[in-house]
């Protein structure tokens, strides 16, 4: 099932969860944004198929609260954000080193 874009009836068997608890998710994690079409139903990209997959696993497995998951979600985000700095700086030092090689 590769699509572009899933409801929630595709969302909710994939990941085996009500329709309810996916809305429910949605109002409390703000990282989880989805699309709405002008008759107001949702739509979820793969993102959001990612994202709640994820969010699915930190509840089940890792046992963490909605609470805990949304902090663990913000916090991965800038941990992400500083690998990603890191990286650019990282390359940027390596272009520095190539140009003066030449």
């Amino acid at each position: 099932m590769n699509k572009n874009f899933y409801n929630i009836d595709d969302i909710s068997q994939i990941l085996g969860e009500q329709k309810h608890t996916i809305r429910f998710w949605e109002s409390r994690i703000s990282k989880l944004k989805v699309i709405r079409t002008q008759s107001g139903h949702r739509l979820y990209n793969h993102e959001n198929l990612l994202l709640l997959k994820k969010i699915k696993h930190l509840l089940d497995v890792q046992k963490l609260t909605l609470d805990g998951v949304s902090d663990y979600l913000s916090k991965s985000k800038i941990k992400n954000k500083s690998l990603d700095d890191k990286i650019v700086s990282d390359l940027q030092d390596l272009l520095r080193l190539l140009k003066k090689s030449r």
